[in-house]
Parts: C-alpha cells; structure tokens; sequence
C-alpha cells in the first residue's frame, strides 16, 4: 500500500481539467472555477451538461424564421436595393416628382 504524507496536496483528476469560461456575478466577475463538462466549454451549472445545445439543422427550435440564413440573406438584398435606389434618385432628382422625394 502507498502512503502519503499529511502535508503533502491532495491531487484529483479534475485539477488538471479545463475551466468553465463562465463570468460569475458572485466572484466579481471573474470566470468560473468548476472544471468543464467533458466535450463542452462549460459547466454542468452554466449550461455544459452532456444533452444541451440543439442538433444543427433542428427545426423543434424554429418559431417563426425571422432569424435563418435565408431570411438574412433576403433582408441583406433588400437593404442594399433601397441603397441602390436612393443613390439613383439622388442621382436623378430632377427626373423624380416631388411626392417622392
């Protein structure tokens, strides 16, 4: 049997693990000091447990789609053709009747 001295630090595997990256209101904003659940950046109190986060490509998770990609992407061309339009009517204000101005 090995035996170890009284003053000597107790070693545990999780010394060594990865840290939560959390910031903590009670610790004065300072990052958490639990270790990482295995496979994730967090811990098991801030959001690491081993079922979280959605699949990609989950639609459970979809309400109304104001925010996928395609939406994006279609706002983003509409943005820029207004851009374009307001450039143009600048550009040819003499041609544009004055309700539109």
């Amino acid at each position: 049997m090995k035996t170890t001295s009284c003053t000597e630090p107790k070693r545990y595997a999780f010394d060594n693990a990865p840290r939560c990256g959390a910031r903590t209101k009670r610790n004065g904003g300072n990052p958490c000091r639990s270790p990482a659940v295995r496979g994730k950046n967090r811990c098991r109190i801030h959001g690491g447990s081993k079922g979280s986060g959605a699949k990609s490509g989950n639609q459970n998770a979809l309400k109304h789609g104001y925010s996928t990609n395609e939406a994006k992407s279609q706002r983003q061309n509409v943005r820029a053709l207004i851009k374009q339009w307001r450039a143009l009517k600048d550009r040819y204000r003499f041609l544009v009747p004055k309700t539109c101005r």
